[in-house]
This record gives C-alpha cells, structure tokens and sequence, in this order.
C-alpha cells in the first residue's frame, strides 16, 4: 500500500489528537466568553483565532481578546486551560504507530493549523506520555502560527516541501479535512482522510484495521474529493 512512498505527513488535530469541541465551548463559556461558539472549528479557525493561528496576532493579544469579549478579569492560566480541553488526547496506539513508521525508514513529519497557546500542551504533555519527545516522532513539525499560513493554502505546503526536500510523489499526507486533502493533491500528494477517531493503522498493515483493506485508502482522483465533500468516503 506504501509502494514508493517515502514520507508520511500527519495532520495532528482531528488526525493524531482526538477533540472535543462541546466541551471546549462549555470551558469557554464557563469564564464568559461566549464569542467561542463562532470562532472554534475543527477544520478552519474563524476571525480572531484565525488570525491566532496564522500567527498574525500574538499569546497576549488573544487573551486580551477574551477578557475584552468576556467583559471581566480572566487569568491568562485560566484562558489556556479552557483552550486545551479542546484537545482529548492522543491514543498511545497512534504514538507507537508514529515511532513504527520511523523505525521502518520512512521519514513522518506533521502539518497542522494550530496556535501557540495550545501547542505546548500538546509538545510537554499529548506526545510525552511514553517518556518520549515530539522530535521522538516527527523529523519536523510544520505549524501554521510558525510558517504564517493556513491549510488549505497551497503557500504551507509549498513552504513545507521547499523546508524538508520531499517529493510530493513519494509522500502520503493524512488529514480530516476534504479541502485540505484537494490542495495536497493538486501538489501532487497521495492523500487519506480518516474518519473521526479512526484506527487507521491499516494503512500501514498495522494493526487491527486490516480489515478494511478492501477500501480505498488513498484518494487518486476528483471523484473521490467530491465523494467525501458529499460526506461520503470509499
């Protein structure tokens, strides 16, 4: 399944890190600022965290933002912990799917839309829990508040491939996101999109998930972008 495949990219949320966006809202909400409901997305940040996330505004203007939204003193503690519960965790399945991957020769790298006040809860404490570091499981981690672009603009994938010197051609990149997934095609990428909370170790003949080699698991064509932008996947 991975003939000429030397490099896999892995989308960290909706990909590696399960979320929970009702109960990211709710810790929002909690401290008052109810303006989440319109900002937070797991697919593509809106006005303010967008902004966040592409790294045009720093830690400190967002936590501002909240306090000035909320129209009460927050703590900047306080503003974290209701931003990082939107992050479930990593299963360790998928860590060790990560190191296995590496082990095999194959060089894994992750692109992802994220911003500065999450990340280092996902660094220090998601991807440290087998006593292991991020740089343990990726080459290099592509972040969009560091690279000031967003999925799906081509400019982060280009700047991503001009950075760490893959070919396109011999790289799978995995996301949740069907426009995400177009972008990389028409760069040339193979592509996967899997399912919320997938064991999609298969794609590696890795695990349980053998079963459903059957399916497509790589995206080829238009036809199938248009299938899952209908929800619908192969």
């Amino acid at each position: 399944m991975l003939q000429g495949i030397e490099n896999i990219v892995f989308d960290l949320g909706g990909v590696m890190i399960d979320l929970d966006r009702a109960r990211c809202v709710e810790e929002f909400h909690k401290i008052g600022f109810t303006e989440i409901d319109d900002l937070i997305d797991s697919y593509h940040p809106k006005g303010f965290l967008g902004r966040l996330e592409r790294g045009d505004v720093t830690n400190d203007d967002f936590y501002d933002y909240v306090r000035r939204s909320a129209g009460r003193v927050i703590a900047d503690d306080e503003i974290r912990r209701a931003f990082t519960s939107f992050l479930a965790g990593i299963p360790r399945y998928k860590l060790q799917m990560v190191r296995t991957q590496r082990e095999r020769g194959f060089r894994t790298y992750a692109l992802s839309n994220i911003n500065d006040v999450v990340f280092p809860f996902v660094r220090d404490v998601l991807f440290t829990q087998e006593g292991l570091q991020l740089d343990d499981y990726f080459e290099k981690a592509y972040l969009s508040y560091e690279m000031h672009e967003l999925k799906p603009s081509p400019e982060i994938y280009r700047k991503m491939i001009e950075k760490s010197g893959m070919r396109p051609e011999a790289t799978l990149f995995i996301d949740d996101n069907a426009e995400n997934l177009h972008t990389a095609q028409e760069l040339g990428f193979h592509v996967y999109m899997p399912r919320p909370r997938e064991d999609f170790r298969f794609l590696f003949d890795d695990g349980p998930g053998r079963r459903y080699q059957k399916r497509k698991t790589v995206i080829r064509n238009e036809r199938h972008i248009a299938a899952i932008r209908g929800g619908h996947s192969e």
